[in-house]
This record gives structure tokens, C-alpha cells and sequence, in this order.
């Protein structure tokens, strides 16, 4: 009883702050007219939400054929000097709702080990970082960035060290793995990389850029589908849900709508946001890569989003491609393999005499997470 009173007078103490806040934050946003046109820096063009601009996606009896890349990683140990990783890749294909018989490309799992080392240089410190990449195996390593472009792509960021330490071979990955199921399509067929086209650094936009000359070659549809999305309309809305309230006006289950030529000056996708299922809950941001959306008409735009919407109809995630729920599956690094790994690695490490202090600053680091599982 005296617990359940302590919950009580908590929330009550909890709720004079949460007022003040949405206070502030309906301050911040007051109700206004719309003002409906894209805001995007780094696209020239002005692109108007409005229920003329929707196109109304149709189902097709002859999709064309998908492939799904997707990428997940997992921080296994770190220490203030480098950084162990458990990375997945993962390519599914389907036509429709089938799926096909064979997987361009096997499941790939490789460890990413990256370093980070200081050495004075007269009055400054300078940093540098090694990686190197473990398959499981060794027919994979085909499908894997190569080392040193792990390891230029990491840079110094200010004070620390570069957050990608642990995600960047991963990232890589994707492009690597999407390029090799490139060379395996057919003219016609497309390519969805799980989240955008957008690059953040030269190794990165090397590596995309790899994949676009394979795909443009060989005819492959290049293409981005996001969750998520920052763009906002001129009147300060967020995107998704904006264009989300429009199409209601216009009375179609299925839509597209042009939103951005690009979304920066590193992106290569010629943007729009769909909605692939009449009783979908969410809309998504969804780019075709620019040189091949500039030679479309919209009849072949219409086909490529029929496609996709062709393979949206599963109930486990409703108006969302099943092959991206598929790719995710079997790519992502769950908590439980971390732990697993964990466990191997330092038992092995305690096992060899000159790890076996290393074992030790490695499981003070797991400190936190610990703390968190126990007060959870």
C-alpha cells in the first residue's frame, strides 16, 4: 500500500512538469494556415503538397521482380581504444508476394574489429584508426568493404572518437552486398536498400557510387525506402504526417507524391512519400535514383510503385514490403547474439595469457548495461 502511494504521489509531482512543457511546446507551435510547400536546402525546387499532385497507385497483375538489401550490427566489446562488432547482411527477392526460389547473395556475419590509436606529434597528438574484418565465412569475403576503407572513412570527431567506429563496416557492407546482387538482376528488376540513397563521406558516396554505375548498366532500378522523415513543409509541419492529412481529400487507398529533387547535395534519390496499402497506418519516404527517375514516365513510375505495393499486403506490417520485414529478420543483430558473443570472447580472452587483463577492462564497461538490466 505505501508503494502504490509513493507511484501515486510521483505522478502526481511528474505531471506539474509534463504541464509546463506542452505549455511551452504549444507555444512554440502555434495553430496556423498551412503553408504547404517543401522546405528542402539543398533542392532548388519548389514542390506544393496538394491533392492534385497525389498519383494514385495501382495493383498490377505483372510485377517486377525485388531484391531487399538490408544490414544490422551489434557492439560486442569496446574500450576507449577500439571497438568489437557482430555484422550482418541480407538480400531477399521476390516478385509480388512470391518469394524467389534462390537469394542472390548467402547471409553474411562478420566480426569488425577497428582500433584507435594516439601518437604524439611534437605538441599534438595524432589519431588513426585500423580495422580489420573476420567472415564467417570465407566464400563471404567477397560481399565485405575492404579494410582500409573501414578504416580512412573513420574520422576524429572533435573530442572523441567517430561514433561509427562500430557501424561503419556495416554500412559499407550494404553498398558492397547490393552491388554484388546488382550483377546477378535482370533489366527491369529492382533494388530497395532499407532506409536512403543519401552518402555521408567520400568512401561512402565511393561505394554507392559503385553500385549505381553496376545497376544503370544492367537496367536495375535503383531504390530507398525510409521510415522516417526530416523534411518539413514551409509552415514549420513535419512531412509525413502533412501530406499524410492531404491525401485524405483525395480518395485514394494507394498514392505517391513528388516531395524533393533531392534531399542534399549527397543525395541521389529523386524523393517522393507513398502509401502502398489502402489500410495502411503509415506513409513512407520512398526515392528512385535521380538518373533513372529523370528518364521515367509515369506510367513506368506508377509499375515500379506497383511493385512495391504489390508486396506490401503482409499483416505483420501492414503497407510496409514484406521483403524489407524479411531482409530486416535475418539481418538484425539482436540482443541476444551480442550477449552470446560476449560470453565467447571473454571466456576465450581469459583463457590467453595476454588478453587475459584486457578480459577485465572490457566486462567494466558492461557496468551500465548491467545496471539497466537490473533496475528494468
Amino acid at each position: 500500500r505505501i508503494h502504490r502511494t509513493m507511484q501515486a504521489q510521483d505522478a502526481a509531482q511528474a505531471s506539474y512538469p509534463l504541464d509546463s512543457l506542452l505549455s511551452s511546446l504549444e507555444s512554440a507551435f502555434p495553430s496556423a494556415v498551412h503553408d504547404d510547400v517543401v522546405t528542402n536546402v539543398g533542392d532548388p525546387r519548389e514542390f506544393e503538397l496538394k491533392p492534385s499532385a497525389f498519383r494514385e497507385i495501382y495493383e498490377t497483375d505483372s510485377p517486377r521482380r525485388v531484391a531487399f538489401v538490408d544490414g544490422g550490427n551489434g557492439t560486442v566489446a569496446q574500450s576507449p581504444g577500439f571497438v568489437i562488432s557482430l555484422n550482418r547482411l541480407y538480400c531477399s527477392l521476390f516478385r509480388g508476394r512470391t518469394r524467389e526460389a534462390a537469394s542472390p547473395a548467402p547471409r553474411v556475419e562478420f566480426f569488425s574489429l577497428v582500433t584507435r590509436k594516439v601518437r604524439a606529434s611534437g605538441s599534438d597528438s595524432v589519431v588513426s584508426y585500423d580495422a580489420s574484418l573476420f567472415p564467417q565465412a570465407k566464400e563471404h569475403r567477397r560481399f565485405l568493404p575492404a579494410r582500409q576503407d573501414v578504416s580512412s572513412g573513420i574520422r576524429e570527431a572533435g573530442a572523441g572518437r567517430d561514433p561509427r567506429m562500430s557501424s561503419l563496416a556495416r554500412s559499407l557492407g550494404e553498398w558492397q552486398m547490393a552491388r554484388m546482387v546488382a550483377e546477378t538482376l535482370e533489366e527491369g528488376d529492382m533494388l530497395v536498400m532499407d532506409g536512403s540513397l543519401m552518402t555521408l563521406d567520400r568512401t561512402e558516396s565511393r561505394y554507392a557510387q559503385d553500385l549505381y554505375e553496376t545497376a544503370k548498366k544492367r537496367g536495375v532500378i535503383v531504390c530507398a525506402l525510409a521510415k522516417t522523415s526530416g523534411l518539413t513543409t514551409r509552415g514549420g509541419e513535419p512531412l509525413l504526417s502533412r501530406v499524410r492529412e492531404i491525401s485524405s481529400e483525395t480518395g485514394y487507398g494507394r498514392w505517391r507524391i513528388d516531395v524533393a529533387d533531392r534531399m542534399s547535395a549527397h543525395d541521389r534519390g529523386f524523393v517522393m512519400v507513398v502509401k502502398l496499402h489502402p489500410n495502411a497506418a503509415f506513409s513512407f519516404r520512398f526515392e528512385i535514383l535521380r538518373e533513372q527517375s529523370g528518364r521515367m514516365d509515369e506510367a513506368e513510375k506508377d509499375h515500379v510503385l506497383a511493385s512495391l505495393a504489390a508486396n506490401s499486403g503482409d499483416l505483420s506490417f501492414l503497407g510496409y514490403p514484406y521483403g524489407l520485414v524479411d531482409a530486416d529478420r535475418y539481418a538484425q543483430v539482436r540482443n541476444r547474439d551480442v550477449v552470446t558473443c560476449r560470453r565467447l570472447l571473454e571466456s576465450r580472452m581469459r583463457a590467453t595469457p595476454g588478453l587475459s587483463r584486457m578480459a577485465t577492462h572490457i566486462r567494466d564497461t558492461w557496468a551500465h548495461e548491467h545496471l539497466n538490466g537490473v533496475s528494468s
